[in-house]
């Protein structure tokens, strides 16, 4: 196991990766001890991931984001790089405890074996000593890839009966999401969203080639240049512009979002539409309530609601970066807040850097309609906006710093949040500027 380790570590996906490489030494470490019980969120925070001893996990998410970004880098090595290994590390959803995994290539032989030693002897083609270490080692069941063949098309069977079950329980006028309790602050925040009836709310990702578009080709465009395709023509001249111009892109920011307020919908009853902004009519804002992600040069549409707000996005024509203008600052605020230049040109992936994300609700377009804006100045500023309204948690905290009055709807508001971007994700996320809007 820790020769495995050491390949990992060494291999082109962990290299550049120090603070993944500490996670992985520290779980895998303790688990071959069977010191499971050092394998927890603040223990990994404080001796892998130079954490204070009075780090708090409730206020800090680096672990949790350290860990997805393991899984993921976990995952691409062994289908890469470690493609030809015969033990796969893992560390499954929900726990920071590594699991091993035998690749089984065909059935063995049957034996009265312990069947773990039995499968190392097949995957290192001789006896393997026994190991001491409680760490998990799961064996994969004999004929695992014939089963692979038919996945497919077990999913599409699965699939086509989760639609049947659906449609038959709406022409029976049944709800298949049926309302479970949730804390006060969710309902002080969503109820007004998705609890009114038949008004569905449209969560809306951005078009993130948009914004790419118009970075590459240092332009600024509004919402009727979006609407009337006109970046469409501009960049018909070079065929990857326009190749550029016509892709639908989103972020995996906007998709980890849209999957939250699926769950909070279906938690108090109400109708997520997901919707993707280059689809969007404005007529739709008059028949439902809306959640806009992303910054209007991903998602223009935020550019109908602008009016309303003190803190808007803005881009430097010299530098390129984004930053959120404060047009009437406050005392103890600042006039904008962003990215520092040197980042905003070289990017933030290598790098752990101040950002920026406005979480705004706003009155919509019709009577009693909300709209809501979750706008970073980059993917992980969304994300955190995101987790701040749907983490009941946070929300609470959130409006408890507002001075919001509990078990009353939540008024028109704006929230200037900061956070640190981290390569993969981001942490220390907290609201730090708010204006209650006029009506």
């Amino acid at each position: 196991m820790r020769e495995l380790l050491q390949r990992v570590e060494q291999s082109p996906v962990f290299i550049r990766s120090p603070a993944l490489r500490a996670f992985l030494s520290y779980i895998v470490e303790n688990a071959i001890a069977g010191n499971l019980e050092q394998i927890k969120e603040q223990s990994i925070g404080v001796a892998a991931l130079g954490r204070g001893p009075n780090y708090d996990p409730t206020t800090d998410n680096i672990v949790r984001v350290r860990a997805h970004e393991l899984r993921q880098k976990l995952e691409k090595h062994f289908e890469t790089v470690g493609i030809h290994e015969p033990v796969v590390i893992s560390v499954p959803r929900g726990t920071y405890i590594p699991e091993f995994h035998v690749r089984s290539v065909e059935a063995p032989p049957v034996s009265e074996t312990h069947p773990v030693e039995a499968a190392a002897r097949e995957a290192n083609g001789a006896a393997a000593p026994k190991s001491e270490a409680p760490a998990n080692i799961v064996v994969e069941a004999p004929g695992t890839r014939w089963a692979w063949r038919y996945l497919p098309w077990l999913l599409v069977a699965l699939l086509a009966g989760a639609l049947v079950y659906t449609l038959l329980h709406y022409a029976s006028g049944q709800r298949v999401a049926r309302p479970t309790p949730q804390p006060q602050a969710v309902r002080d925040f969503w109820g007004p969203l998705f609890t009114q009836p038949n008004r569905p709310v449209l969560a809306i990702s951005a078009d993130a080639g948009f914004a790419l578009w118009q970075n590459l080709n240092n332009r600024e465009l509004n919402l009727g240049d979006y609407l009337a395709r006109n970046y469409l023509q501009l960049g018909s001249q070079d065929p990857r512009m326009r190749e550029l111009a016509a892709r639908r892109l989103t972020s995996p920011a906007d998709v980890a979002v849209t999957g939250r307020l699926e769950e909070l919908s279906q938690a108090l009853g109400g109708h997520l539409v997901p919707e993707y902004a280059r689809n969007v009519q404005v007529q739709q804002f008059r028949s439902a309530n809306a959640v806009l992600i992303g910054s209007r040069r991903s998602n223009p549409w935020v550019e109908l609601f602008e009016a309303k707000l003190n803190f808007v996005v803005v881009r430097d024509n010299k530098t390129g970066a984004s930053f959120f203008r404060n047009r009437s600052p406050e005392k103890g605020e600042a006039p904008a807040y962003g990215v520092s230049e040197v980042f905003a040109s070289l990017g933030t992936e290598e790098h752990e850097v101040d950002s920026y994300a406005l979480i705004a609700l706003v009155p919509g377009l019709a009577d009693n309609d909300r709209v809501l804006l979750l706008e970073g100045l980059n993917m992980e500023g969304t994300e955190a906006a995101g987790e701040t309204v749907t983490n009941p948690a946070e929300l609470a905290d959130m409006l408890h710093q507002m001075g919001h009055r509990s078990g009353t709807p939540v008024s028109p508001f704006e929230a200037l949040v900061k956070l640190t971007s981290v390569p993969g994700g981001y942490a220390n996320s907290k609201a730090i500027a708010f204006r209650y809007l006029k009506k």
